[in-house]
């Protein structure tokens, strides 16, 4: 087996950008990453890949403060693989944060990446990917009002923000990080449902994709919850999507949530594969 580092995204792209986008739902996270780092560069970054005969069995891209993303497109189990993987990366990188990838996936990879490095992991977040490329008929929708946020939003948009991530990713964000992430879902896409000139949900236009569309950062306030909001909300956003021209819509979303993963499957969403984010400690 070989391991191939790159030091330009352009490089990296070049040689296996075809092959990730077989997969483009599945490899969001890393399709999203690579089109931002060509206009922003990835310095501290690790794009690599691991072949055996010429043939890519693994791809990876790690940016802290992120976990490692990686991809299979062979769908190569191997324990061979994934030791040799995590002893390769552990040589650029002594100090990983975790991984992120399909179960089976970031397990093998974590097992021995902890032998190595003497560290433990445990599981973050457990998560499905939730792929929509043809809507359900829609049930009864609200009365609540579908639009684009804009910045006269952004307060009450920068408190939901905080809010979503204390209780989806369990962090803690301060008002200036969340006044930047607003800014950037501003400018990516940034919907919410609104009723009596109160916003009761919100969603998030993802990382830029090439084929499809993601959609994140849902998310109703609970004095709002149980009322359809949520699923309105992704219902019309979801539409929007494919009505524009995406050949689907991809979408994260916790496995241990059955009510969210109710909402998105009777909009028509259907699970593709288990994902989990494992992070490492000491």
């Amino acid at each position: 087996m070989r391991f191939v580092r790159y030091e330009k995204v352009e490089e990296f792209m070049k040689e296996n950008f075809e092959l990730i986008l077989e997969k483009e739902w599945l490899n969001c996270l890393m399709v999203g990453n690579c089109l931002e780092a060509q206009k922003t560069g990835t310095d501290g970054w690790l794009l690599a890949k691991v072949t055996q005969n010429t043939k890519t069995e693994l791809m990876m891209l790690y940016r802290k403060p992120w976990k490692l993303i990686m991809y299979s497109p062979t769908e190569n189990l191997s324990e061979e693989l994934y030791k040799f993987a995590a002893e390769e990366v552990y040589k650029r990188d002594n100090n990983l944060l975790g991984v992120n990838a399909e179960t089976e996936i970031a397990n093998k990879f974590a097992k021995y990446y902890c032998e190595v490095a003497n560290k433990k992991y445990r599981l973050h977040t457990p998560m499905k990917i939730l792929v929509l490329e043809k809507m359900l008929p829609m049930q009864k929708a609200n009365e609540a009002t579908f639009r684009q946020a804009t910045e006269d939003d952004r307060k009450i948009l920068t408190k939901y923000i905080k809010q979503f991530n204390e209780e989806a990713l369990t962090q803690e964000m301060t008002d200036e990080e969340a006044n930047k992430k607003c800014k950037a879902y501003l400018e990516r896409g940034y919907y919410v449902l609104e009723k009596d000139k109160k916003i009761v949900s919100q969603a998030v236009i993802g990382r830029e994709l090439i084929k499809g569309k993601s959609v994140s950062g849902v998310y109703t306030p609970k004095e709002e919850r149980g009322k359809g909001y949520a699923y309105n909300l992704v219902y019309t956003l979801s539409k929007k999507c494919l009505d524009e021209g995406a050949k689907y819509c991809v979408l994260y979303t916790d496995a241990e949530n059955p009510i969210s993963n109710h909402v998105y499957e009777k909009i028509g969403y259907v699970k593709r594969v288990e994902c989990e984010e494992l992070e490492f400690y000491e």
